[in-house]
């Protein structure tokens, strides 16, 4: 299995935030995503583990405010 994690652009009517969200792509080719944003890599690792990931990820320089508007860490 490969989870990535990644942040995805949360629009509201005048502002963009940047949210981690969870993606799991199985053996046979199927995808899975988290239901809902975290506003932190911690939160979003915690429940990636509630559905299976296993792994000690660390964001590396992602943090909370990012460089970049997007950011993604994979674990295999």
């Amino acid at each position: 299995m490969t989870w990535e994690f990644i942040t995805k652009p949360v629009r509201t009517l005048n502002t963009v935030s940047w949210e981690w969200q969870w993606r799991c792509l199985d053996e046979h080719g199927m995808t899975r995503t988290s239901r809902r944003t975290f506003t932190s890599f911690k939160e979003c690792v915690a429940d990636a583990r509630i559905h299976g990931f296993t792994g000690d990820p660390e964001p590396g320089d992602a943090g909370t405010l990012f460089q970049r508007p997007q950011f993604r860490f994979t674990w295999y």
